[in-house]
């Protein structure tokens, strides 16, 4: 087992490539705190862990709020006695059928810049960027102590392509790669590796849930699929960056996608 002994944080682990993820770490032998404000699927991916023979525990945290974010620390901490790892994969955009007591008044699609509120800009910075952030300070203190520690962030193709009528999650997203890059160079010296991966399409249900969300009444939709990456492939790529095999990788963004071809 790659992760025997280790204790792993998997926030966003309620579904998609937080659920895969977490699942394969557990098959791999870390003991996973599962952090999401979707307890009761959380609670369910848990549940399916331990039914096969692994070890996980579930926090609810809405990850926007600091002080929520370092109960989830001390709770792991208390449960577990240490923190290996932590992996943030929660992020959101509107429009995914995330609940009102999340997104209250926001439209259901992303806006231009021309018609773009501040209101909007923030809810997707906390969500994209300061989230993300909160997390890592809750338990980077931990880590150097300890001298030891992998943290794996993830960002988006639209940080480095742009995605029109989503500055805010744009640059929130571009700013994900940024803090990684700045923060790798930080830890180093404790023995830390910090590392970004960036999918650029996923078929994860948050996909899948937009897509029926956005569907015109009584029109079927064919999604081509050749193009998508399954959340048990980025969760692959997230084993990699927080086993051994990268003990000398950090700082880097690994971009996950297949190149569209000449005329494509």
């Amino acid at each position: 087992m790659k992760l025997k002994d280790k204790v792993a944080i998997v926030v966003g682990g309620a579904s998609g490539v937080g659920r895969a993820s977490a699942t394969l770490l557990a098959q791999e032998g870390a003991r996973v705190m599962i952090a999401d404000v979707f307890i009761g699927n959380a609670n369910k991916v848990a549940d399916n862990i331990k039914a096969k023979g692994g070890e996980a525990s579930t926090v609810k945290v809405d990850f926007r709020y600091e002080d929520e974010v370092n109960e989830m620390a001390r709770v792991t901490l208390e449960k577990y006695g240490k923190i290996d790892i932590l992996i943030n994969t929660a992020g959101g955009i509107v429009g995914t059928l995330l609940p009102t007591n999340l997104t209250g008044n926001l439209p259901t699609r992303g806006a231009p810049v021309a018609e773009q509120t501040k209101e909007l800009w923030d809810w997707m910075i906390d969500m994209n960027l300061n989230g993300p952030r909160h997390c890592v300070r809750a338990v980077i203190n931990h880590m150097i102590e300890r001298g030891s520690g992998k943290i794996v962030l993830f960002s988006s193709i639209a940080a480095i392509d742009g995605l029109p009528n989503n500055s805010d999650y744009t640059a929130a997203k571009a700013g994900i790669i940024g803090f990684t890059k700045a923060l790798a160079r930080e830890v180093a010296p404790y023995g830390i590796q910090a590392n970004c991966v960036t999918p650029s399409a996923t078929w994860s249900e948050g996909r899948q849930a937009a897509m029926e969300f956005h569907r015109p009444q009584g029109q079927e939709i064919t999604v081509d699929m050749s193009g998508l990456a399954m959340p048990e492939e980025l969760a692959e790529a997230v084993l990699f960056l927080v086993s051994s095999g990268s003990d000398h990788m950090s700082g880097q963004n690994i971009i996950f996608g297949i190149p569209i071809p000449p005329g494509g």
